[in-house]
């Protein structure tokens, strides 16, 4: 679990990032999960287990790979008075508000 960016302090990660940018960023930090500010939204996005082909082409000749990609996921933790709980335990994920009580009385970190 990693908070940030890969690319730079200026990379806005949200719900309308394409799903390869988020494959990257999660790749080249080597997490499982990756929180992010940057928008101000809050959102969950998963990407589930997957297998990514590949095709190169080099002086030998070609070569096809493919990698298994685990359960990942990037959480947008929102601003403002909206904040979001993660428990690390279960890897439950909620979107609160400020003033307003939690109905399940969930731990965890925000």
């Amino acid at each position: 679990m990693i908070h940030g960016s890969s690319r730079d302090v200026g990379d806005e990660l949200s719900m309308a990032t394409p799903p390869l940018t988020f494959l990257d960023r999660l790749t080249r930090l080597n997490v499982n999960r990756l929180f992010t500010a940057r928008s101000t939204h809050q959102f969950y996005w998963e990407l589930t287990e997957a297998i990514v082909e590949s095709d190169v082409m080099d002086l030998s000749g070609n070569r096809r790979q493919q990698q298994k990609i685990p359960k990942k996921i990037v959480i947008g933790i929102g601003a403002g008075k909206n904040y979001t709980l993660y428990d690390v335990g279960s890897d439950k994920t909620q979107f609160l508000q400020a003033g307003y009580q939690s109905k399940n009385g969930v731990k965890g970190f925000a």
